[in-house]
């Protein structure tokens, strides 16, 4: 058997906290944008926080003014569910939930941010019907319409 020494297994050990330490820091860093955007999703500056490389700006403000306009935003009811870490292709990304019954609709917004880069970023935001199934949501119990 090969014996590793004290001082390779120390090093090795706390290379690999600091790395778990940062992904928590960048999820704790994408958890609060994330809250961000949905505490002032119909404030109209909000799709600042949309990279327009990945969001059409025009479009993102049109999206936005018609849940400002449609749904009562203000009157919403909600909160967020759950997130869920994916790796696809070597690519690392986190999943935010929100569920939330509007006037408009029972809304499930999703917004999934890349974790490789330096400061997670948002590259998907997707709406659908909260009746839908998540494979996204471990604990189904923590959905809207299950409590």
């Amino acid at each position: 058997m090969r014996k590793i020494s004290i001082p390779l297994l120390a090093l090795v050990l706390l290379l690999a906290a600091c790395n778990t330490k940062d992904k928590i820091e960048k999820h704790n860093k994408a958890q609060i944008k994330s809250d961000f955007i949905m505490e002032n999703l119909t404030n109209t500056d909000v799709y600042k926080q949309f990279p327009e490389k990945f969001f059409p700006k025009e479009q993102t403000q049109r999206l936005l003014s018609d849940i400002r306009m449609n749904c009562d935003w203000t009157n919403k009811r909600g909160k967020f569910v759950d997130f869920f870490t994916m790796s696809e292709k070597g690519k690392n990304s986190t999943a935010f939930i929100y569920e939330y019954f509007l006037r408009c609709d029972s809304i499930r917004f999703v917004l999934i941010y890349n974790m490789d880069s330096d400061e997670p970023e948002l590259f998907k935001f997707i709406m659908e019907p909260i009746e839908k199934p998540s494979k996204m949501i471990i604990d189904p119990s923590k959905q809207l319409m299950n409590q």
